[in-house]
């Protein structure tokens, strides 16, 4: 999937691809983005001049340059600018629409659960040195494209309840999205988790309440992948407390290049930091610490790390937008006009993947299947990764199969 200029010559092709329940100019209107006719005479002429600005990169002044020439509208770059900040809400509702549109499609199943991942991505400011805006984001692995998502300033912390989950749902979390009170939610609704965490990132404690060791886990652990039950102190008061959240510890043991390329990546850190290393990360770093609450009659520990790898297709989705969409070259300091500008550049590439045949339009797996293989994208390790969709999926019942006789391959 790759933006062209060409996408908005074609306005009838692109306009058609909005879900056909969306009525542009009531919306706008109910937004507050469109409020009488002046120079832009309709909505959908203000979205066109959004897609073009935010879409495809054009400054205010080429954007109005483009406008006047093909005989769309004739207006100045101040205008254009106060037109389109107060257009970024909706142009925010035509991403959920988008979304929404999408989601329609019946998920793929495995096993009877719904894979799904959740990851956020920063987008920075010209000359910012920090993070500016943050993209979260859910991830239907099933169908390959985004199911839920969410624009935050920089201060927007990434954590699960960002998604929401029905029955069936398992999302998959790297460890920003190990947080003590943030799981619960998860199972009550239904759903499962596995999420990867630090040794510091929660209080873990023994299945009787006692506090637990995890280096003595660690230093007692003989075989290269084994599992330990705990319960995470969530810090939750009322009376009657609350049944205790039982969780699964996975805990993996990486290989000797593995540990020692994490232990110099921690060793460089603290170094350009100006500290010294906690000698507890540096021996974290030897393992791969997954929690979990699916069970453990359906889910073997090799079965909870192949699932994990898979979260790896949405680091390639955020690639995709950035890399071919082009989502981390924001123009705009003005915060009103940075989110008209992100929006308008998410629904660009939103309708440019469908225009390609990016995504399915039906489901992997039919209705009413439980065990049937999800096509998937190989994950990280395989030495053939590209940055486009793999011409041969890989099924996840498939790779889950061989992990019963063999080791996990590294994360």
């Amino acid at each position: 999937m790759k933006i062209r200029p060409e996408i908005l010559d074609h306005w009838p092709e692109v306009s058609a691809r909005l879900p056909a329940d969306f009525d542009v100019e009531a919306t706008a209107r109910a937004r507050g983005a469109f409020t009488r006719a002046r120079e832009i005479k309709n909505a959908e002429t203000l979205l066109r001049l959004a897609l073009a600005y935010g879409g495809l990169g054009m400054s205010l002044r080429e954007t109005c340059a483009w406008a006047e020439a093909g005989g769309i509208v004739s207006l100045s770059d101040p205008s254009l600018l106060d037109r389109l900040c107060k257009a970024a809400p909706w142009l925010g509702d035509i991403v959920a629409a988008l979304i929404a549109e999408q989601a329609k499609v019946p998920a793929g199943r495995w096993a009877g659960y719904r894979l799904r991942a959740l990851d956020g991505t920063s987008i920075c400011q010209p000359g910012a040195d920090r993070t500016t805006w943050r993209l979260h984001v859910g991830y239907d692995l099933a169908t390959g494209q985004v199911d839920q998502l969410e624009l935050t300033d920089g201060y927007g912390a990434e954590n699960l309840q960002r998604l929401t989950y029905r029955p069936g749902d398992i999302v998959l979390g790297d460890r920003y999205y190990a947080r003590p009170r943030d799981l619960r939610p998860v199972v009550e609704a239904g759903a499962d988790f596995i999420v990867r965490t630090g040794w510091n990132s929660l209080r873990l404690l023994q299945a009787n309440g006692e506090p637990f060791d995890l280096f003595a886990a660690l230093a007692a652990q003989a075989e290269q992948l084994s599992e330990v039950q705990v319960r995470i102190h969530e810090g939750i008061t009322g009376s009657p407390p609350p049944e205790p959240l039982m969780l699964r510890l996975i805990i993996r043991r990486k290989d000797p290049e593995q540990a020692q390329a994490e232990q110099k990546r921690l060793l460089k850190d603290a170094k350009k930091r100006g500290r010294q290393p906690d000698p507890r990360s540096l021996e974290a770093a030897k393992y791969i610490l997954l929690l979990t609450s699916l069970p453990v009659a359906a889910f073997p520990p090799s079965e909870i790390l192949a699932l994990y790898r898979f979260r790896w297709q949405i680091e390639l989705a955020f690639k995709r937008f950035k890399s071919l969409a082009g989502l981390d070259l924001l123009p705009a300091k003005k915060p009103e006009l940075a989110r008209a500008w992100i929006y308008a550049r998410l629904i660009v590439a939103i309708i440019a993947e469908q225009i390609a045949g990016q995504v399915p339009d039906s489901s992997p797996s039919g209705p009413g299947t439980t065990r049937k293989p999800i096509a998937l994208a190989s994950h990280e390790d395989s030495p053939r990764h590209h940055l486009r969709r793999h011409s041969r999926p890989t099924p996840v019942a498939n790779c889950l199969q061989p992990l019963h006789q063999n080791p996990p391959s590294p994360l």
